[in-house]
């Protein structure tokens, strides 16, 4: 049997790594874009940052691992097309030769790219995206040279963690420009308007319901307009979204309109023996009942490993996507998990919200910091729907427990009596979760 993957990353190596472990007669090919496999994109803006001097770092197996394993690892092998009848992938190699490749079971994990919007003045030098080792590279190097106006167009995570490095590596003046009227536009209203204050408090420009319309300059950005005005703006980077690496599979796959491939939770398409994983495919969302493109490293690794078990013939069913997530945003740490209160009325779901003020630890120990936690749970039987928290330090890794609590089904007064742990450095006798949980009535 021939099992060939489409795309080198956390979702395509973890189910060629699965599928070469669990049957070694299996031959394995993975056909990969670009020079590069297996890396943590999420860490790319601590290496822009400066917090990682170290790319390789960032790297997390070498292809000639793999290959010592028994994978057949194919670099800058571009995929032009798939014959769903033949059973063969077409693609062309790095002299350019179309070639194909047979297969018996196939995994589309091609990921994802930063949306690039047909905005006059785009291509002008001096305007970065963000996805790959190279992007990183690239821009660590602009920002290494001093420029004295950086526009982050994107109020989203990876523009806040931008917005972090941009200040951190000492740009002298800074914008945000997102095109909602808040920053994480995925959290609650109050939680965006906390992350702008502490943007705000770092110098930061924050500029929200305004949309980009030109990139002005020479050969380089020099000004950056808007609906609203104009910006000088000799460094641009661009974190407006993600669009999945799907358009050559053409129409025989099922697609949401974002271009995501659905799968049902064992990763199969509605192809036959073709398998989805990763950013390019969906995820079953626990809450929801429905497949919903949820990027994260966390799914995508998951996916990749029980894609693999798929394609072996294995019953998996991946369906508790929570769209569990965390940032820093300098001096502010954020988390979510579930359903937000704006995304339960998007839903028709209904729901009651709690939000408590209470502290990291036990106010006795030396620095306890403040803590925002938000809950949504059903009105009729109390079952927690969602979690948002904040707070200056010792806040995102709380979601974790609430991440638990919504994937058992947990009431938020069972939530409230959970045995945690206690100790005054850590936490006061009725942790933050504890409490937020008992306020919820």
């Amino acid at each position: 049997m021939k099992f060939v993957v489409i795309g080198g990353n956390a979702a395509g190596m973890s189910a060629a790594s699965r599928v070469k472990r669990r049957a070694p007669e299996w031959e394995v090919v993975v056909l990969e874009k670009t020079r590069e496999v297996s890396y943590g994109a999420c860490g790319l803006p601590y290496y822009v940052a400066g917090l990682n001097d170290d790319i390789d770092l960032i790297r997390i197996r070498s292809v000639e691992t793999f290959e010592k394993s028994g994978i057949r690892v194919r670099l800058r092998c571009e995929v032009q097309s798939v014959d769903y009848e033949k059973k063969q992938v077409l693609y062309r190699d790095p002299q350019g030769t179309v070639c194909t490749e047979p297969y018996d079971k196939l995994l589309v994990a091609t990921g994802s790219s930063p949306k690039i919007p047909p905005i006059p003045g785009i291509a002008k030098k001096g305007i970065y995206p963000l996805k790959t080792l190279e992007d990183a590279q690239q821009l660590k190097q602009a920002l290494m040279e001093k420029p004295q106006n950086a526009v982050i167009v994107g109020g989203g995570y990876i523009g806040m963690e931008l917005a972090e490095a941009c200040i951190l590596q000492g740009v002298p003046r800074i914008r945000v420009i997102e095109a909602m009227d808040r920053v994480l536009n995925g959290f609650d209203p109050e939680f965006g308007a906390a992350a702008r204050v502490e943007l705000e408090s770092h110098g930061v420009s924050v500029h929200t319901g305004e949309r980009v319309m030109a990139f002005e300059g020479g050969a380089a950005v020099s000004r950056i307009v808007t609906d609203r005005g104009s910006y000088d703006a000799d460094l641009v980077i661009l974190s407006i979204g993600i669009s999945p690496n799907t358009r050559f599979l053409g129409g025989a796959v099922e697609k949401l309109n974002n271009g995501a491939v659905v799968t049902n939770p064992a990763m199969e398409t509605s192809v036959p023996d073709v398998y989805a994983a990763g950013d390019c495919a969906t995820v079953w969302h626990k809450l929801l009942d429905r497949p919903m493109m949820i990027a994260l490293g966390t799914n995508a690794n998951k996916q990749g490993r029980l894609a693999g078990d798929s394609v072996l013939g294995k019953r998996v069913a991946f369906q508790r996507a929570l769209g569990t997530s965390m940032l820093r945003c300098m001096g502010m740490e954020f988390a979510k998990t579930g359903l937000g209160q704006e995304e339960c009325a998007a839903n028709g779901i209904p729901c009651k919200t709690t939000t408590v003020q209470t502290r990291s630890h036990a106010r006795y120990y030396p620095d306890p910091k403040d803590l925002t936690v938000k809950l949504c749970y059903r009105p009729e039987d109390h079952v927690l729907l969602g979690a948002q928290i904040m707070g200056a330090r010792e806040a995102a890794w709380r979601i974790d427990v609430f991440a638990c609590a919504i994937d058992q089904e947990m009431t938020v007064e069972e939530l409230g009596f959970l045995d945690l742990g206690y100790a005054p450095p850590f936490a006061s006798v009725w942790d933050a979760v504890a409490v937020a949980a008992n306020a919820s009535k």
